[in-house]
């Protein structure tokens, strides 16, 4: 687990539904339920370089992102979505995620840990030169460009599962076949930012290895399920990658605040004990999982604790903590279509379609 304290600067101040209470929070669940179980240790981040953060974005990006969160404001719609607003200290805070991110997959390349968790990571929005979408820079993709710089990986299986489409990482890889982008997320009709939709599958070298499985609001575990085991597993049996990222936290689950799937905090579980299964399979188990997103305070601990712990294998009890009676076939059958159609479209691409 890479998680520092000083992660509480990322926070976009009153009234945003992205506070820094998510960190501690979890940290207290954390704390409460796994106690002082040896199959995690809690690692201190740093923070990023300038020459890392130069792996992804613009010198002058950057150099904006520390002018700016250093004064109380500053007009930023040239570089920074208007959901975005830069508090003072948050370009400090930005960096010690992307660092976290950076030491997460480091420490799993190394073999100093089969997996780790980049507490607070996930920035998928940000793109080279604008942050949007509570992401100022997008750590998941500077993770990304370390390993294929510092290691010389070859292939790289990314598996966005947040709510929302990872535009900002989908658009940074798109022509890159070292990178297997598959996401699943609401229908980007009806949620932001309005990409991933399924014929949006890369260009030149790196057409077919940006898969993008846009789900039904209101779509079930069972759906969400179905998805992952006829996309995800199959295409990361024939990619074969040497490490898999996964990003995303709990705004799956019913109960979000910005989102509208049907996942509860057992599905959210199913997501990372199938990652980790497949992982075990394809690459020697090594994940490296960056959780940040989620807009329920309540429920948001348990969500990011089931990712946590689907992972690892630990079985505890998480309940949880919203009545519910939800229609487990909820958009089942559109799914199915949604991944019939893609699977014709990937056929010209992979062998296992």
């Amino acid at each position: 687990m890479v998680y520092s304290e000083r992660l509480k600067g990322y926070d976009f101040g009153w009234g945003h539904p992205f506070r820094a209470d998510r960190y501690v929070n979890f940290m207290k669940l954390f704390r409460e339920k796994v106690g002082d179980s040896e199959i995690f240790e809690v690692v201190e981040p740093r923070e990023a370089t300038e020459q890392e953060l130069l792996l992804v974005h613009s010198q002058e990006y950057i150099d904006f992102i520390q002018t700016a969160s250093r004064r109380l404001w500053a007009p930023s719609y040239r570089f920074l979505s208007p959901d975005t607003p830069l508090q003072p200290g948050m370009g400090e805070a930005a960096r010690l995620v992307v660092g976290a991110s950076l030491l997460a997959g480091e420490l799993v390349w190394e073999g100093k840990f089969n997996c780790a968790v980049g507490v607070g990571g996930g920035l998928h929005h940000a793109r080279s030169s604008y942050g949007a979408g509570f992401c100022i820079y997008n750590d998941v993709a500077i993770c990304i460009k370390n390993l294929l710089g510092k290691y010389n990986l070859e292939r790289i299986l990314v598996l966005d599962t947040d709510a929302h489409a990872g535009d900002g990482t989908a658009e940074i890889f798109y022509q890159d076949p070292r990178i297997l982008f598959i996401d699943l997320h609401q229908d980007p009709r009806t949620l932001y930012p309005g990409r991933g939709f399924a014929h949006e599958m890369g260009t030149g070298e790196g057409e077919g290895f940006t898969v993008n499985v846009p789900l039904p609001p209101g779509a079930s575990c069972k759906a969400y399920s179905y998805a992952l085991k006829e996309i995800f597993t199959p295409l990361a049996l024939e990619f074969r990658p040497q490490l898999i990222i996964r990003n995303g936290g709990s705004d799956p689950h019913f109960t979000d605040e910005l989102t509208n799937l049907g996942l509860t905090v057992e599905g959210l579980r199913d997501i990372t004990r199938l990652v980790k299964q497949v992982a075990d399979e394809v690459c020697g188990g090594k994940v490296v999982d960056l959780i940040g997103s989620g807009y329920n305070a309540k429920v948001l601990p348990y969500g990011w604790l089931a990712l946590v712990l689907g992972l690892s294998g630990l079985e505890l009890e998480l309940g949880e903590p919203f009545f519910f009676s939800l229609n487990e076939d909820a958009g089942l059958e559109e799914t199915r279509r949604t991944v019939k159609g893609l699977k014709k479209r990937l056929s010209e691409f992979w062998k296992c379609f």
